[in-house]
């Protein structure tokens, strides 16, 4: 008896709802096996973030290889990498253990809008050049998109800038994920692969419980590719398992203040 096997390669919250610890949760909803590399660790709630300190580039080169000495995952995502020189390390060690699905949440800023890596240019174009054109799939949201572009896309034609975004970043796809435009009913996300542009579209919930929904939805992406799921087929799963995860955390009170994903909801 086996199981999908996914790696996360991303940063640790201390409260349990995104980074790390909610790819675990999601792997395990998902009945597929979580293996970690950890970037670094946060100090973080829903009112902020209080700290963050990215790991040796020896311990993330050690935790890399110690994972392929042993295992094959079906599928890599990754999620906070708190420095450029991080960055850049993880796309060659991906390139040098040749893997297949590699799916890049480029988590720039949290939910509860702290810094989780340093701004600029050098981080920007360490995503652009280094990790994003070797990934199967990138999934921004509006802003990280119009951090990559260097423009405003919040209002943009979701076509022409999925288009952008892949001649930029030379990704092989992109889900440009519409959580956070002003659509007061309805969140569309937008999956191109270079030739087809498909909308996903789901009612908007009225929950302030949405800490780690990026890194949860990356991961749902995850183990519907690892189970050899189609992109759009990976996607679909992974919307619908989100919208699930929030409606039922509507009413969950685990901490004081905007608060986390019910990630067993189905």
């Amino acid at each position: 008896m086996t199981q999908p096997i996914i790696l996360s390669i991303a940063g640790s919250d201390n409260t349990g709802g995104a980074g790390i610890q909610a790819d675990i949760k999601t792997c395990c909803a998902f009945r597929s096996y979580a293996a970690t590399v950890i970037t670094g660790v946060t100090a973080q709630n829903c009112y902020g973030v209080y700290g963050v300190e990215p790991v040796s580039m020896s311990m993330l080169d050690a935790q890399i290889d110690a994972i392929f000495q042993v295992m094959t995952p079906g599928a890599v995502k990754t999620g906070m990498l708190p420095s450029p020189e991080i960055i850049v390390r993880v796309a060659e060690k991906m390139q040098e253990y040749e893997v297949k699905n590699l799916i890049i949440d480029p988590v720039m800023v949290a939910t509860n809008g702290g810094n989780l890596i340093p701004p600029g240019k050098q981080t920007i174009n360490a995503f652009r050049e280094s990790l994003m054109p070797i990934a199967s799939i990138i999934t921004p949201n509006v802003k990280e998109a119009s951090a990559l572009l260097g423009k405003e896309v919040k209002n943009a034609d979701p076509l022409k800038t999925c288009r952008e975004i892949i001649a930029t970043t030379r990704a092989k796809a992109v889900l440009l994920k519409g959580g956070h435009s002003d659509n007061p009913e309805i969140a569309i996300d937008y999956l191109y692969d270079g030739d087809t542009l498909t909308p996903f579209a789901s009612k908007r919930i009225d929950t302030e419980n949405t800490h780690g929904t990026g890194c949860t939805l990356s991961s749902a992406i995850a183990c519907g590719l690892a189970n050899g799921m189609t992109l759009t087929e990976a996607v679909s799963q992974a919307k619908a398992f989100i919208s699930k995860a929030i409606e039922s955390a509507k009413d969950l009170k685990i901490s004081k203040g905007p608060g986390m994903l019910d990630f067993f909801a189905s």
